[in-house]
């Protein structure tokens, strides 16, 4: 017996233990015994393939053990629930307006230490100025657990699992450490910041392109809704898309200048955690870096890059450290569209062929992005656009038009060059573009359905028509080979 991709078997192993975990939540001896006699009883009467037994069995158990201890650690904290305590550490990459998110160290109940290293939400209740990521932190306040579902697993998905309402005068900021790149990359966000809000670049403009290079949270809730209506508001939170555009770019001029393999590699890493300190860290990002470096990775070792495989080694790193992130909507949409376009790409694809390269290829991955995510699209938002498909392939190549020629301002514009007014004309008439786009795109007939009160059986439904509409394309697809 021969597995030919063995980390998505072991990805699939890891994923069986913690997904038998979170579905039946009962005792780890419980689960992990049956799968030992399981293990055993194959190691014994079937011992063509012992290797992959153990293996599986190592990796479920892990998979077990790495949800046992975050649940662990979960419930502990929900004891406090109602307690006031004092809670010491740093504050994190990811910072709303009326709250941050802190990594504690130590949480004090009554003097004693409760042993909870996680991270909490701060609700400061007034103002304390402008919070720097990397900043030491004191907060005294009272633990409360959200009460909205929706809002729990998003403070879930960034690792807290309680709140800490506080006040101004209970809470103490320190130093950073010198040497942190937290603290730097957030001076380094803040800087960009400062660079589009200088007044050259009109307010609409400057704020797209904030979101463009920095995030969704820099963005209006109108702009923002008027992009999520036609389905492009992945555009506004800085995804693998954005990563991709970037590192496409610096991969093709790190060639040019005639860099090895693994002089990119080093390079190309060294700016994406920057890069992801900077946008604050957010799963869709952490996603494209970790796969971006696999990649680079492959080809600095001269190995065959193989798209399962980094996918699968990506989600197993990030679950194995950050359990909780699958809780995340933005870690559930970017996995889930990454594993559409390696799964449906190719079909699409094939079956588009006569639309010609350029067509084919911008259809096909819009297509492929969005056949796994939207059932997740109609369980969170209660609606999904057809229109995107349209939407995506005539804004996609001219948002990173504006992505490109925003960092070429940023590097332009400190240097007193001006041919950044240049850059900023170029801007303004490609982001009125867009919003033309936009406008005749949401005025297009049903380009926005509403699905209301969807049940268990549409989802279940829907990917098993998906999984089956797989196997049987690439079923058909191997009896042709064999008939040629």
């Amino acid at each position: 017996m021969e597995i030919k991709r063995k980390l998505v078997f072991v990805f699939v192993c890891y994923m069986a233990g913690g997904g038998l975990y979170r579905v039946l939540g009962t005792e780890l001896w419980v689960l992990v015994f049956p799968a030992v006699v399981a293990i055993v009883l194959l190691f014994a009467f079937w011992p063509g393939g012992r290797m992959y037994y153990i293996t599986a069995l190592v990796f479920f158990c892990l998979g077990i053990t790495s949800y046992v201890l975050y649940y662990n650690a979960a419930e502990a904290v929900q004891e406090f629930e109602g307690e006031w305590v004092t809670a010491e550490g740093r504050v994190e990459p990811v910072i709303e307006e009326d709250c941050f998110l802190l990594s504690v160290d130590s949480m004090i109940l009554n003097g004693r230490d409760t042993g909870y290293r996680g991270k909490l939400m701060v609700y400061p209740g007034g103002d304390v100025g402008a919070v720097t990521v990397g900043w030491r932190a004191v907060a005294e306040g009272q633990l409360r657990l959200p009460t909205d579902g929706g809002y729990r697993n998003y403070c879930r998905g960034l690792g807290a699992e309680s709140l800490l309402y506080s006040t101004p005068y209970h809470i103490e900021f320190g130093p950073a450490k010198p040497n942190s790149l937290k603290y730097h990359s957030g001076r380094a966000a803040g800087w960009v910041k400062r660079q589009l809000e200088a007044g050259i670049i009109p307010q609409e403009n400057s704020e797209i392109m904030k979101g463009l290079l920095l995030g969704g949270k820099e963005v209006s809730d109108e702009t923002r809704a008027r992009f999520s209506a036609v389905g492009i508001s992945h555009l506004l939170a800085v995804s693998g898309l954005h990563t991709g555009i970037i590192c496409g770019v610096l991969v093709w001029a790190l060639r040019k200048l005639g860099l090895m393999a693994r002089e990119r590699f080093f390079i190309i890493c060294s700016f994406l955690a920057l890069f992801s300190f900077m946008v604050g860290l957010t799963p869709s990002v952490l996603r494209a870096s970790v796969m971006m470096g696999v990649v680079m990775l492959a080809g600095a070792v001269d190995r065959k890059q193989d798209a399962p495989t980094s996918f699968c080694f990506t989600a197993f790193l990030l679950l194995v450290f950050q359990p909780y992130i699958l809780y995340s909507i933005s870690f559930q949409l970017s996995f889930l569209a990454c594993l559409g376009i390696i799964l449906f790409f190719p079909v699409f694809n094939r079956i588009l062929v006569f639309a010609g390269k350029y067509l084919s290829s911008a259809i096909s991955i819009t297509l492929s992005s969005q056949v796994l995510i939207l059932p997740l699209l109609v369980f969170y938002f209660d609606s999904f656009a057809p229109v995107s498909v349209l939407a995506n392939i005539l804004v996609v190549p001219l948002a990173a038009v504006v992505l490109w020629l925003t960092v070429a301002f940023l590097v332009l514009y400190p240097l007193h060059i001006p041919l950044y007014y240049n850059i900023v004309w170029v801007n303004d008439i490609i982001i009125e573009i867009i919003d033309y786009i936009i406008i005749k795109a949401g005025a297009i007939p049903f380009g926005s359905i509403m699905v209301e009160n969807a049940g268990k059986g549409f989802y279940m439904a829907y990917y098993t028509a998906a999984a089956a509409f797989l196997l049987l394309w690439h079923c058909c697809g191997s009896e042709r080979r064999v008939a040629v």
